[in-house]
């Protein structure tokens, strides 16, 4: 079907209640990159709501493949939804379908900016007994629009602080510190724990001979650290020049993994 075709009612469920999951996936050169751990998350984050998936994961992977096929695609983002359909509109969704809905966009890799700011988020992440993280739901990604429209001048994304003053992450992308050859990045508490940030910990590290630590951090020792990145599907490897009045030099470190990154994902690693 094509993209402009697709007709949704306004009844459908997600639209009022906030129970639509998804998973982004990037395609490098027409091959996609880790396609299986993404359509996995998706099946746990539609199990999370009671989604009834009707299709296997192979059957969700070899979609992408032909839409990526289908559009002569090279590199492409994919997005996958599930949803509740029109049948309830109450929230309790009683005899509603679930619904999956995939399509890819042309979508080249990222230049990463020279000055990438953060600032801290108005809005402060709920403890994790209030809020599915590990699902990658709509509902979280409500409040990372109104902090990113809310940011303050100057800077290009929001950083997510805990109710006791712990960093998050961005608003959709994971956080790491550098110090000398180490990493330092928040446990995944209160954030996705992200494919790339998964890649970043158990492959490129290990590779690179950096080591890394999962803990917590305080907003007031960020600024002990020598340099600091984003991570995520979309937004690859991005090197963060500041959070609020503090800045970070160019870092040899995030460089490295930046260009390992490529190389993954590229298919030019030794990683298999």
């Amino acid at each position: 079907m094509r993209f402009d075709e697709v007709i949704l009612s306004p009844a459908t469920h997600g639209l009022s209640y906030a129970t639509s999951v998804f998973d982004g996936i990037r395609t490098y050169g027409g091959s996609i990159f880790k396609c299986d751990d993404h359509i996995a998350r998706l099946r746990r984050s539609a199990e999370l709501f009671g989604h009834t998936v009707h299709y296997s994961n192979a059957d969700l992977a070899d979609a992408c493949h032909e839409l990526v096929r289908a559009n002569d695609l090279a590199d492409a983002y994919i997005k996958c939804l599930v949803f509740y359909d029109d049948t309830d509109v109450s929230f309790k969704a009683q005899g509603s379908s679930s619904k999956v809905v995939l399509f890819a966009l042309p979508f080249p890799s990222n230049s990463a900016a020279e000055q990438y700011r953060l600032s801290t988020a108005t809005w402060r992440r709920a403890p994790a007994s209030c809020h599915p993280y590990q699902a990658k739901t709509s509902s979280t990604y409500a409040l990372s629009y109104l902090s990113h429209r809310g940011r303050a001048d100057g800077y290009d994304d929001v950083l997510f602080l805990s109710t006791a003053d712990a960093v998050c992450e961005s608003s959709g992308s994971n956080v790491f510190f550098v110090k000398g050859n180490a990493l330092f990045t928040p446990t995944a508490e209160l954030a996705l724990d992200g494919i790339t940030r998964r890649v970043i910990i158990d492959e490129l590290c290990p590779r690179l001979k950096l080591s890394v630590t999962e803990r917590d951090i305080a907003y007031g020792e960020i600024g002990s650290f020598d340099a600091a990145f984003l991570c995520g599907t979309a937004i690859e490897i991005m090197e963060v020049s500041g959070i609020d009045e503090i800045r970070y030099a160019k870092s040899a470190v995030v460089d490295a993994i930046a260009t390992e990154y490529w190389h993954l994902t590229n298919g030019r690693s030794a990683i298999r």
